[in-house]
């Protein structure tokens, strides 16, 4: 009895339960109100929606634990999807052509790593100017213009199915497993959370802070490139306007999954129930044939709350 209730007491500490039983909520009031909402059909649109969602949360959640945030991901993936859809379309490699646009994400992490780390500009400021900067350089490049994409191989990674499920979650998921280990069970990540428990104690403690900051940014800027190659997958076209606004649903799934924005503190499986509740929601919105502009104050609201949530919980902890 004494082991089921520690175990009780173990599972309720974990932040992001309170995120599923709000999402399983969530889920029976729209299986109610709409007759079209539960099936399987539906659920792998949600899951597709909150695909390149959950990819970046990964990465966000760490930079967020980190204590540090990253405003340009939406126009990161605009910019290295230009350049691979016009790499393709100038006849390169499929396999090169991804690369140039990892290598690109990588390039924008290695920019807003140094400003952060060796210059010390506070990373709103930095990622808010790369949002600027990266998505003007995409208007650039393409004169506005969009860049359509026939690849064979990009259609599949994006738009087929394997074994009944789209690969597009496929790749969300393997990356959730994979942050989540590196988070738990690897230095990196542990130095991830001290840095954003206390970065004097962790420089203190012998931890190289900016270079973990530095390779940090950089692996968000090569996750920022892979989530480009599902999203201009799914699109058929790589655009100027790619991603506008996702940086927003990104950071709302990272706090809805249990991050505090004071750092220390994440979950990679919050973050990814964070992303499938936003996904849920903009559906059954959708369903329920509610205005476009309701589901954006309705959005804005479930952040409100998330975050008031959060400095409710650490008011109470700090007592």
């Amino acid at each position: 009895m004494q082991k089921f209730k520690a175990s009780l007491k173990k599972l309720s500490s974990i932040d992001f339960i309170p995120l599923v039983i709000a999402y399983l909520i969530v889920i029976v009031f729209f299986a109610i109100r709409s007759p079209h909402f539960f099936n399987m059909n539906n659920f792998l649109n949600i899951a597709l929606y909150a695909s390149n969602v959950g990819i970046l949360a990964c990465t966000m959640t760490l930079i967020i634990v980190a204590g540090h945030i990253d405003l340009s991901i939406g126009s990161v993936i605009a910019l290295s999807g230009i350049v691979m859809g016009t790499l393709l379309n100038k006849g390169v490699p499929t396999g090169l052509a991804i690369l140039a646009c990892l290598l690109v994400g990588a390039l924008t992490g290695v920019y807003n790593g140094i400003l952060i780390t060796k210059i010390g500009i506070n990373a709103f400021i930095t990622t808010l100017a790369g949002m600027e900067i990266f998505r003007g350089a995409t208007y650039l490049v393409t004169n506005g213009k969009a860049v359509t994409i026939t690849n064979d191989v990009i259609k599949t990674i994006g738009r087929s199915y394997t074994l009944g499920i789209p690969n597009a979650v496929i790749i969300m998921l393997i990356t959730v497993v994979l942050f989540t280990l590196l988070a738990r069970y690897t230095v990196f990540g542990r130095r991830i959370f001290v840095i954003g428990g206390s970065g004097q104690v962790a420089y203190l403690s012998g931890i190289n802070v900016s270079g973990t900051l530095m390779a940090l940014f950089v692996i968000n800027g090569v996750m920022c490139g892979l989530a480009s190659v599902v999203y201009c997958s799914q699109l058929g076209a790589a655009m100027p306007t790619n991603a506008t606004g996702m940086e927003f649903d990104v950071i709302s799934a990272v706090i809805l999954g249990g991050a505090s924005l004071s750092g220390g503190k994440g979950s990679i499986v919050g973050a990814l129930f964070g992303a499938l509740l936003l996904g849920t929601l903009s559906n059954g919105m959708v369903m329920l044939n509610i205005h476009t502009y309701w589901q954006q104050v309705i959005s804005g609201v479930v952040l409100v709350l998330a975050v008031v949530l959060d400095i409710i919980k650490n008011k109470r902890a700090a007592r």
